[in-house]
């Protein structure tokens, strides 16, 4: 056990940090416009079915996983940032708010994933 010894899990912290980024960069202005501009706009063929169309695609199973996923990766992105702003500019917040602001970036996806499930 001696070599796992002065290792540390920061790599896979800033990974998934990267990754959030990633996505947030690429997923936010498509969304953006289509349910900013296009939806409301009549751009998928009028607001008659919209929702219920947006329902049943929501809630199968693999489409809420994913948006799940998604979401706890672009929480964990800004939770980071948030966490690492706090450090930056000397407060030093103690490890309950650091749990808490990661907690919010690991429970939000599971409450969301549930809820899509549930409806």
């Amino acid at each position: 056990m001696k070599q796992w010894e002065g290792r540390t899990n920061e790599p896979l912290l800033w990974s998934l940090f990267g990754g959030g980024g990633m996505l947030a960069v690429f997923t936010m202005p498509v969304l953006v416009l289509v349910f900013g501009v296009l939806v409301p706009f009549g751009g998928f063929g009028g607001a008659a079915g919209t929702y219920e169309r947006m329902s049943g695609f929501i809630t199968h199973p693999l489409v809420s996983f994913g948006v799940a996923i998604a979401l706890g990766l672009v929480l964990w992105h800004c939770c980071h940032r948030t966490y690492h702003a706090l450090h930056d500019l000397g407060l030093n917040p103690p490890e309950v708010v650091r749990a808490a602001i990661y907690g919010v970036a690991l429970l939000t996806p599971a409450i969301g994933y549930s809820l899509c499930l549930a409806s």
